[in-house]
């Protein structure tokens, strides 16, 4: 039985799945389309009204979660939700990667979650993150010394895309020079088609091995992520020489796609709002906070899927063993009943309990690193780039959002300033 219960970008209808199974709320809505990539927030906004929990037809059916509420208790229950069949979820007509196959420790559940974990967390720490900052700034600066003086440039190709994947490769102890050729690799896998995608991450997966086997012939080894991945142990053992490419990978993807995407899309918010951007060049202390908002107004990853483990009954719907989930915390971050005025950009919100990392067990690793690294651009940017105007009416983004929501190139001119480093 089917009756319609609402109208507008995403219908919502109530349809029961089979015999004796209550009805649930159904939409009909492909998270990598394009309609999702140009109205996502729009769709979300709808859908925290309609149906903060909703069972999606599309993308081999699974549970679409927006509410906040729904999303944070699903993130803290990892015996309910699991993340090792996989958090990518396929598009229709594509099959899911083979479990075992994906970025670890995000696709490992507890109580090995935490062991994986462990031996990376101290080399990411708030205070080694602190004392990188310096080579960070440094790293930025030469960047923009590289532009600046013709008084146009690329904020996103030449700046927010080169320096986290240096700091990528700088954290693993890998050649940094190599950033370009590791970024093409990682946006092909994410975005390109089946084909791209599976050359680039054989090409990726082969030196990512290379620079495993010759860091493991070392006596010496140095005190990077590279060596503690190669040296971690998971009940007595060290991990796998696979898990260990997959754990590079991990820390790969979140240097060269999300935080860009952080940047890029901040950079949007503060070139459209005269107003924002005189507040943070004039009160520059609000940065921190400023990260905070940010990160919930401009989300990159938009979630993840989890993987029921059994039949239950989850904020009113009866869900079933293998159904999927996708957490939706780019949603989340947006719902009124979590947020006030949630879409107001107010840098001075506190308290903010944002998403944009996730929850629980499985929150981002990198991500004391990535709001560091996100702070110094946009404060390096508003120090020597302060009228910086895009030259483009609609800033182009890569075509799935549902992957990540993130601008590709991001063409900007302003006054030309001067280097402060020497001349190339």
């Amino acid at each position: 039985m089917t009756t319609s219960e609402t109208a507008g970008l995403c219908p919502v209808t109530t349809r029961s799945p089979g015999e004796g199974v209550p009805p649930r709320p159904v939409i009909d809505l492909d998270v990598h389309g394009e309609r999702f990539s140009e109205q996502n927030y729009d769709i979300y906004r709808e859908l925290l009204q309609t149906a903060p929990v909703a069972w999606d037809e599309r993308n081999g059916g699974f549970w679409m979660l927006t509410g906040y509420t729904p999303v944070f208790e699903a993130t803290k229950d990892d015996d309910l939700f699991l993340s090792s069949p996989g958090t990518g979820l396929p598009k229709d007509g594509q099959e899911a990667l083979a479990a075992g196959t994906g970025p670890i420790p995000i696709e490992i559940d507890p109580p090995e979650t935490q062991q994986y974990r462990k031996p990376v967390l101290g080399l990411l720490s708030p205070k080694a993150v602190a004392n990188m900052e310096p080579g960070i700034r440094a790293a930025a600066d030469e960047l923009i010394d590289q532009f600046i003086e013709s008084g146009e440039g690329d904020l996103v190709q030449q700046l927010s895309t080169p320096l986290p994947a240096l700091m990528a490769l700088r954290i693993l102890g890998m050649d940094e020079s190599r950033w370009p050729e590791f970024v093409h690799w990682i946006h092909t896998i994410i975005h390109g088609d089946r084909t791209e995608a599976g050359e680039s991450q054989m090409a990726l997966f082969g030196e990512v091995a290379k620079a495993l086997e010759e860091r493991a012939a070392l006596e010496e080894k140095p005190d990077d992520v590279l060596t503690a991945i190669i040296t971690c142990q998971v009940n007595g053992e060290t991990i796998g020489f696979m898990e260990q490419v997959r754990y590079v990978f991990l820390v790969m993807l979140g240097g060269m796609d999300t935080t860009s995407g952080l940047t890029g899309n901040s950079l949007e918010r503060i070139a459209r709002d005269p107003a924002l951007r005189q507040k943070l060049i004039d009160r520059r202390e609000l940065l921190e906070r400023a990260t905070e908002e940010f990160l919930r107004v401009g989300t990159p990853t938009q979630g993840l899927a989890r993987t029921l483990s059994r039949d239950a009954e989850f904020h009113g719907q009866q869900m079933r063993a293998g159904e999927r989930v996708m957490l939706m915390w780019a949603a989340a971050n947006y719902d009124p009943a979590e947020f006030a005025d949630p879409d107001t950009v107010d840098v001075e919100r506190w308290p903010n309990r944002h998403m944009a990392f996730g929850v629980g067990i499985h929150r981002c690793l990198g991500s004391n690193l990535a709001r560091t690294m996100f702070q110094v651009m946009i404060d390096r940017v508003l120090d020597r780039l302060p009228d910086f105007e895009l030259t483009v009416d609609e800033v182009p983004r890569f075509e799935d959002a549902g992957n990540v929501y993130a601008p590709t190139t991001f063409p900007v001119r302003f006054t030309p300033g001067p280097r402060v480093g020497p001349a190339s």
